[in-house]
């Protein structure tokens, strides 16, 4: 596929996710099926899913450093 036709996907996407959110305030009277708004479902996933995003990108950080640490040394070994 051609890379603008990527860009212009991805950018229809982006808004879509947009519109998810800001529907609630854009469609007004519209009454949420599951009984709380797109943005409060939101919230409950960030508030939710907050203590694994830190997991993963500590063990992400740790894992890179890890790689580049193990890699400095192979150098230091070459070298000598």
């Amino acid at each position: 596929m051609n890379t603008i036709v990527k860009l212009i996907i991805g950018l229809l996407i982006a808004i879509a996710g947009i519109y998810w959110y800001a529907a609630d305030y854009v469609a007004t009277g519209w009454v949420p099926i599951v009984g709380y708004t797109a943005v409060d479902a939101l919230i409950k996933v960030f508030v939710g899913t907050f203590g694994l995003f830190l997991l993963f990108l500590g063990l992400l950080i740790a894992w890179i450093e890890y790689e580049d640490w193990k890699w400095e040394r192979e150098e230091k070994k070459a070298k000598k």
